[in-house]
C-alpha cells in the first residue's frame, strides 16, 4: 500500500475525500494540529480540508505510518524525517531536546508527507543534455529548491540510462530513490541498476565502485565534503555521476564549498536548475574548456 492509500485509511473523512479526488496528482500532505489538513497536488497547491486535525489524531496517524515502531524510528526522527516503504518521506517538526551531545525529537508538532512515485518521462529534458547521440555520457548536477522534483527526475534518469544499456549504481541513503524492501527496489529504476540502500552516500559510492563496477553512479542531495570526494573518486575510476543538491541557482550553489568543488573541479559536465514548476528545467549550463567557473556556459 502506498503512502497516499495509507493516509486515506487514517485521515478524517473530509480529507480522505480530497485525497481520493486528486488521486495520483497528490505531491504533499501537511498535518498540523488545530488546523485543517493541507493537500498539495500538481496544479493545485495548498487545498485545505474542512475539519481541523487534532493532536491525538496526528499522533495516531504518525504511529500508524511508522507501523507502531516509534522507538525504532527515533534516529530518523532526530534528523527531522522518516521514510516509508514506498520511498515517501515524512518530515517532522516539533520540540527538540538536548540529550548529551545529541539533539532528540521529543514531541512532534507537525508533519509533511512528500509523496514518492516513479514518473516515467520526467527525466526526458535532462537526458537530451547528458546523453548526446554520439553515445557518450556527461555527468550532471541537478539544482533546485525543495519540492521541485529533483528525486523524481534522478529516478527516471537512472531508469532511462539503465534500460538504455548502462550499469547504474544508486546510493540511496534515505531510501527515496528506489524504495527498497529488503534490499530490492520497489520503484522502477531500470533493469541494469543496483542499489546500496540505507548506507551513507560516500560509503555507498565507494563500496559500489569497488564491488559492482557501475558505469553510472546516482546519488541524491549531496550534503558535504565527504560526498564530493566520493563523487570525485567515482569519476576518476571512470564512472559518470548523476547527483543533486538544494540551491536556488548557480550562484547559491557556488557559495557552498562542497558544491563549489564539484562544479570547479570538473566532476560534472552539465548543471541543470529546476523551476519554476516541478520537473521543468529553468536553466542548463555545459562545461566548456578552461578552468573553474569561467568554463561554464549557459546552454
Amino acid at each position: 500500500m502506498g503512502a497516499v492509500e495509507k493516509l486515506e485509511t487514517l485521515l478524517p473523512q473530509d480529507a480522505t475525500a480530497l485525497l481520493a479526488d486528486r488521486g495520483n496528482r497528490v505531491t504533499q500532505v501537511r498535518l498540523r494540529p488545530g488546523r485543517p489538513v493541507q493537500i498539495d497536488a500538481v496544479g493545485e497547491d495548498g487545498v485545505l480540508s474542512g475539519v481541523q486535525l487534532e493532536l491525538p489524531a496526528l499522533r495516531r496517524i504518525l504511529a500508524a505510518l511508522m507501523e507502531y515502531s516509534v522507538y525504532a524510528r527515533q534516529e530518523e526522527l532526530d534528523r527531522g524525517f522518516f521514510t516509508l516503504d514506498d520511498g515517501s518521506r515524512v518530515g517532522v517538526c516539533g520540540r527538540m531536546v538536548v540529550d548529551g551531545s545529541h539533539l532528540r525529537m521529543a514531541d512532534i508538532g507537525s508533519a509533511c508527507l512528500r509523496v514518492a512515485r516513479a514518473v516515467k518521462g520526467s527525466g526526458d529534458a535532462l537526458m537530451g543534455h547528458i546523453a548526446p547521440p554520439d553515445g557518450s555520457l556527461r555527468s550532471a548536477l541537478v539544482l533546485s529548491p525543495p519540492g521541485l522534483g529533483k528525486t523524481t527526475l534522478l529516478r527516471d534518469v537512472a531508469r532511462q540510462l539503465s534500460d538504455g544499456g548502462w550499469c547504474v549504481g544508486i546510493a540511496d541513503e534515505r531510501h527515496e530513490l528506489a524504495a527498497c524492501h529488503m534490499g530490492v527496489p520497489t520503484l522502477d529504476v531500470g533493469a541494469r541498476t543496483d542499489v546500496m540502500d540505507g548506507c551513507p552516500r560516500d560509503k555507498a559510492i565507494a563500496r559500489m565502485i569497488r564491488g559492482m563496477a557501475p558505469g553510472v553512479i546516482v546519488a541524491d542531495e549531496i550534503g558535504g565534503e565527504d560526498d564530493a570526494r566520493a563523487l570525485a573518486d567515482a569519476v576518476r575510476c571512470g564512472a559518470a555521476v548523476m547527483t543533486s543538491a538544494h540551491a536556488s541557482g548557480l550562484e547559491q550553489a557556488l557559495s557552498r564549498p562542497h558544491l563549489r568543488s564539484v562544479i570547479e573541479a570538473g566532476i560534472v559536465e552539465v548543471i541543470a536548475l529546476l523551476g519554476p514548476r516541478p520537473g521543468t528545467l529553468k536553466a542548463v549550463w555545459h562545461r566548456g574548456s578552461g578552468e573553474g567557473v569561467a568554463a561554464w556556459r549557459r546552454a
